[in-house]
């Protein structure tokens, strides 16, 4: 399946990393009411019921509101309700459909955080610390260095069915998580490939039924 989609992006006119493509990528833009702010998909905010095909299981999480001994408010955030993993805690967000993207924004990043990416059968596609998402992951409450948007994006033939946080002490602080899929125009593109190698593949077996004397 990989290499059908690295042919069908090909054909599309897509470019392609020359060398081996992680499962997963992420960006990390520095915190910001504007990086708060959800971007366009199934957003996850905390504010009350969860979106429908998207489940919330684990243990020693919470919601909670402004800050306290056990977790802190989101820096550049609303002050609307929040997701906090407490110490040796686990909380993972399930959808149940495919998703090509997770962006979600952390407070006060801490180096014990961690966040894991799974496709939909539950596979690990990759794992972070919180040393690896933030130069400074030192929970500073208020820096936008130690509060930010990452978003993590499936490579090409893969797909992202939930994403775990966890946290080795207290605490990892999560709100406006997204799960969102390809642009149309980048879908657009894919079937076009794919209908350039399915044409291809009948040109070559109709070749291949000739024979000459």
């Amino acid at each position: 399946m990989r290499n059908l989609y690295t042919m069908a992006f090909a054909a599309a006119g897509l470019t392609l990393a020359a060398s081996p493509a992680a499962a997963v990528t992420f960006t990390s833009t520095p915190g910001s009411t504007t990086s708060f702010a959800a971007p366009a998909g199934t957003v996850v905010d905390f504010n009350g019921s969860l979106p429908a095909g998207v489940t919330l299981t684990g243990s020693n999480f919470g919601y909670a509101t402004g800050s306290s001994s056990s977790s802190a408010q989101p820096a550049f955030s609303d002050g609307s309700r929040y997701l906090a993993v407490y110490g040796t805690g686990t909380a993972t967000l399930a959808a149940d459909a495919a998703y090509q993207a997770i962006s979600i924004f952390i407070g006060s990043i801490d180096s014990y955080n961690t966040v894991s990416l799974l496709s939909t059968t539950g596979a690990v596609l990759a794992s972070y610390t919180g040393a690896d998402l933030s130069a400074n992951a030192n929970g500073g409450q208020g820096s936008a260095v130690s509060n930010r948007r990452i978003t993590f994006t499936a490579s090409a033939g893969e797909a992202f069915g939930a994403i775990v946080l966890g946290s080795g002490g207290n605490s990892l602080e999560v709100d406006n998580v997204v799960f969102s899929v390809p642009e149309p125009s980048t879908w657009a593109l894919m079937f076009l490939g794919f209908g350039m190698i399915g044409a291809t593949a009948r040109y070559r077996r109709g070749r291949g039924g000739v024979v000459t004397a």
